[in-house]
This record gives C-alpha cells, sequence and structure tokens, in this order.
C-alpha cells in the first residue's frame, strides 16, 4: 500500500511499507506461477488444483487484513471502509466459498487476482523507494481494464454456483449471498470508473490540467 500524499510516513513506517508491498508482491507472483504451472499441467484437474493453490491463495489475500490496519492507524491513504468493505468481500470467497463450494471459476479469478495485485504491490514498492518506471505505471492503470471485468465475473460466477449448496447449509447465509451478488453491479462500476478516473489522472496529467 502506499503512503499518504498529505504527508511522509516515518522512517520505519516507510521501511515496514516497503517489506510488506515488497513481501505481497512476491507472495502474489508465487501463486500466479503456482496456479499457471497446475493449469497446464493438468488442465482438467480441478479439484486437486484449488487443494494445492487454494490454501496459498488463502494464506496471501488473508494477510491483506493488515491493510486496514494501516488505513486505521493513517500510514496509508486508503478510507478505512472502502479498505475494510474490498478485504473482506476477498476473504468471504476464499474462506466461506472456494472450499465449500468450488467451481472452474476459481482459476480464472485468480489469475486476475495475481496479476492485479502483482502489478499494484510492485508499483507501491517502488513508489516507496523513489524508483519510477512508466511500463509498471501504464500496467497499473490500464490492465484494470481485462482485469477487473475477469475478476468481477469469476467472483460473482463462484457466488451464484454455490446458491443451492449454500440455501441447504444455512438459509442466513444463502440470502447473504444474493444480496452480495445484487450489490456486485454498482460496486463493480465504481470500482471500474474510479480506475479510469485515476488512469486519466496519473498518464493524461497535461489533459487533466486543461479540462
Amino acid at each position: 500500500m502506499s503512503p499518504r500524499r498529505n504527508r511522509e510516513p516515518s522512517a520505519l513506517a516507510k521501511a515496514y511499507l516497503v517489506a510488506y508491498n515488497t513481501v505481497s508482491w512476491y507472495a502474489w507472483t508465487y501463486v500466479l506461477g503456482w496456479v499457471v504451472k497446475d493449469l497446464l499441467n493438468s488442465p482438467e484437474n480441478y479439484a486437486q488444483m484449488c487443494g494445492k493453490v487454494g490454501w496459498a491463495l488463502t494464506i496471501v489475500q488473508t494477510g491483506a487484513i493488515l491493510e486496514i490496519f494501516h488505513s486505521i492507524i493513517g500510514i496509508v491513504r486508503s478510507p478505512v471502509l472502502t479498505t475494510t468493505v474490498q478485504v473482506f468481500s476477498r476473504i468471504m470467497l476464499v474462506w466461506g466459498i472456494l472450499f465449500m463450494f468450488p467451481h472452474w471459476a476459481f482459476t480464472t479469478m485468480t489469475i486476475a487476482w495475481c496479476i492485479t495485485e502483482s502489478i499494484r504491490y510492485s508499483y507501491y514498492a517502488m513508489n516507496l523507494v523513489d524508483f519510477q518506471s512508466d511500463g509498471l505505471l501504464w500496467a497499473r492503470y490500464t490492465f484494470f481494464y481485462a482485469l477487473y471485468p475477469i475478476g468481477a465475473t469469476s467472483e460473482a460466477i463462484l457466488i451464484y454456483q454455490s446458491l443451492g449448496a449454500a440455501k441447504a447449509f444455512n438459509t442466513y447465509y444463502y440470502f447473504y449471498l444474493i444480496f452480495l451478488l445484487i450489490t456486485y453491479p454498482p460496486v463493480f462500476l465504481h470500482m471500474y470508473t474510479h480506475m479510469m478516473i485515476q488512469r486519466k489522472k496519473y498518464l493524461n496529467p497535461k489533459e487533466k490540467k486543461s479540462d
């Protein structure tokens, strides 16, 4: 995660953020390499791939809970509520659906998540050490055009296909998943348009000033 713009983090906080983003970057890249390798080696054996890669994905994603505390204590600029919703929506998927109701959409979701997060964390880590990369900046604010729809669609498919089993498991959980599905379109639209605005801001700063 990147530091707040309105103030510089302390040397200790900056060192911690560099370490956090670097570890996260490598962790997501590791999961990506693992799922792609298993997919190429045995594309038909989804259950085995989910069983192996699924736990790695769950551990890495659960570690993102730290980002909520980063926002609470003010060493990053992310709003607490937005960060909490984003982190726990994913944690619900990996803990509440992934192992209970496995599905092929796990593969596309994991690949989309991993590429997105590998780029995001490497971008933050590089910025914290004042290393500027035009290619990384472009990737950060361009790849989302494809990765966000793939990831969100895969997540929605996982939730939808689990409804029958969820209803048999617990009625309240079933209605919670329905509510979650209903919120997907507006939440996705908000995130997608936000990234489009950010892309214009970072990749076309002169155009923004002339508006």
